[in-house]
This record gives C-alpha cells, structure tokens and sequence, in this order.
C-alpha cells in the first residue's frame, strides 16, 4: 500500500499476479474524492519491463478488481465491478491481447426488481458503454 504525504489519500497501489510467469504486475487505484465518483474510482495495471513499468490497462471506474481465472496469451483476464445504482452493478472483463488489456465483455447485473425486491437469479443485461474517441488524450 502506498502512503506518501497526499498522495497516499488519492491512490493505493498494491500486486496483482496476472502474468503466468509468476511476477507480479501493479494495481494502482484512485481512493476519495479527487479521483473518485460514487465510490467508482478509476485503475490501471502496470508490468515492470527492465527498469521501466508499462502500462496494460487503463480501468473504467470501479469498486472492485480482481484477477479472474480465465487466462489468454500468458495474462489472466481483468475482472472489475462497478456501482451504476442501487439495484445494479456492471461487470467490465478485460482481456490481454498479447500486448495490452481491452474490453472483453460488459454486463449489468441485476439482483432487484424495479420495485427493490430481491430476485432469485440475477439478470445479465449488456452496458451501454460510452465510445471513447482514440484521437482524444
């Protein structure tokens, strides 16, 4: 866990193993409410290459990150969580693709129905995901 002066109170950074190698990668992300917007804080994942890191993924906002089983071209995939309101949450898999991390899959999970009552199996619906402009940094 990283704590140094201010920026200890806007980001966290601790391992995440996604590499079959074994080594361990670097999950950096935003805490508060600088970086922060419903408690969906924004992450990206780094590997150390030589005396440098690189960057493999930049998250959407998101309440949880993980490791998930499933691994393609040496790096598990990304699987993060996201509040999108109060009866439902998206699901963002992430996908090494040999280079970086993309998009694999986007779901809302629903767990009640429009009138707040839990149902017995969750509905998967696809996200509306926002394009993102390439030309735009």
């Amino acid at each position: 866990m990283l704590t140094n002066g201010g920026l200890g109170k806007s980001v966290t950074v601790r391992s995440i193993r996604l590499a079959a190698d074994g080594s361990q990668q670097l999950l950096v992300r935003g805490s508060g409410s600088c970086l922060c917007g419903a408690q969906n804080c924004g992450f990206w994942i780094y590997r150390k290459q030589g005396e440098k890191y690189e960057l493999l993924l930049t998250g959407a906002g998101a309440t949880k990150v993980e490791a998930a089983r499933n691994a393609v071209k040496g790096y598990r995939d990304v699987v993060s969580e996201s509040h999108a309101s109060a009866i439902d949450t998206i699901v963002r898999t992430y996908r090494f693709d040999g280079a970086h991390y993309g998009l694999q899959r986007c779901v809302r999970r629903v767990d009640y129905d429009q009138n707040g009552n839990p149902i017995k199996t969750p509905a998967l619906l696809p996200c509306e995901e926002r394009k993102v402009d390439p030309t735009i940094r």
